[in-house]
């Protein structure tokens, strides 16, 4: 081979060798690459500062209204997370069906088949379902919840327990429910709570069991973050505790001691106020329950006291008004007026 086609075939391996770099790194990009491919297509796609929101056709006006409300919800999770470390990056991904949610993963994950919503903390990736079987799902309170977890895993970098975890997602994304107050009310009569410890790494595989470690994962928790630094029930402490809470678990301390830190107790002492707290709360609902029976018991009887009153005073206007015809009979006819009305009859 002559110099100059030496030289030609060097340099164009070499640029051959550079586009090939260049194109692998494009393609590893997250949103343009691995990350951003899926297994089924999300044609929609909203771009803001640091925040993506991407969704299946047919789900334009809804990427839009997430996609407005998304930085509302951060804003208000890193209160709880001050000077902490932040997700450099979110991608919210949006599908119809809960059961497209393994297919919106990232590479190499999976979502659980009774999510409505999955956080990947590791890629700054958020899937939410817009229906769940036949429920229609709230897509921007699961949107916050999962917001959440990002969040406080980039925040504690995995030094979370399971039970601080998904507290936290609730506390930011709260919705009142009939299924939790009852489970809450359960446990407030049985005492039959699970111990602390066993929700420090995972939930209990039972599915009952699992509906209460959720539900006591969450009432821990907003206990946890309207308690003030003191055991004084009237010292909220606007937070702080709660906030300092987290930030010693961020620089590395175990929950225990960061425990003792924010609040001068340990988890173990906290624990049991919770339960008191719980108890005072919900021990008072049959009690309210039957009040309200008795309530609307004697509101129906005064409806029908009404009515019966109310029957009777037309049956006596009704007998006045055919005494004044007689009357007015009588007196046409020249004879004296008697009085039709026997006394029996007024009291039927």
């Amino acid at each position: 081979m002559r110099p100059l086609a030496i030289r030609t075939f060097l340099l164009s391996s070499i640029l051959a060798l550079v586009l090939s770099i260049g194109a692998s790194s494009a393609s590893a990009a997250p949103g343009d690459g691995a990350l951003g491919q899926t297994k089924i297509p999300l044609p929609i796609l909203i771009e803001g500062h640091n925040l993506i929101v991407r969704a299946q056709a047919g789900m334009g006006s809804l990427a839009r209204e997430v996609a407005k409300a998304s930085p509302r919800f951060l804003k208000e999770i890193s209160g709880d997370l001050r000077d902490l470390d932040v997700p450099k990056r979110i991608e919210i991904r949006l599908v119809h069906k809960a059961s497209s949610l393994p297919n919106v993963a990232p590479p190499g994950h999976s979502a659980p088949s009774w999510a409505a919503g999955v956080a990947y903390s590791q890629y700054g990736v958020v899937s939410v379902a817009h229906a769940s079987g036949t429920e229609i799902n709230s897509v921007l309170a699961v949107t916050a919840h999962e917001l959440s977890h990002l969040a406080l895993g980039a925040a504690l970098h995995d030094r979370a327990p399971r039970w601080l975890n998904e507290g936290f997602a609730y506390i930011h994304s709260s919705e009142w429910s009939i299924a939790r107050v009852q489970v809450l009310t359960g446990m407030a009569w049985s005492g039959n709570t699970i111990p602390l410890a066993d929700l420090d790494s995972s939930f209990p595989a039972a599915e009952i069991e699992v509906h209460k470690a959720y539900a006591q994962s969450y009432d821990f928790v907003a206990f946890l973050a309207r308690r003030g630094r003191y055991i004084d029930k009237k010292d909220e402490g606007d937070r702080w505790p709660f906030r300092n809470f987290l930030a010693h678990i961020a620089a590395g301390q175990s929950t225990d001691d960061a425990a003792r830190r924010a609040y001068g107790a340990n988890l173990t002492s906290l624990y049991g106020e919770w339960y008191e707290d719980l108890r005072s709360r919900y021990m008072i609902i049959p009690a309210s329950l039957f009040g309200l029976f008795v309530w609307s018991f004697a509101a129906l009887l005064l409806v029908i006291a009404y009515w019966r009153k109310s029957r009777q005073a037309k049956r006596i206007l009704a007998i006045w008004e055919a005494e004044e015809r007689c009357r007015i009979l009588e007196v046409q006819n020249g004879s004296p007026p008697v009085s039709s009305i026997l006394p029996s009859e007024l009291s039927t």
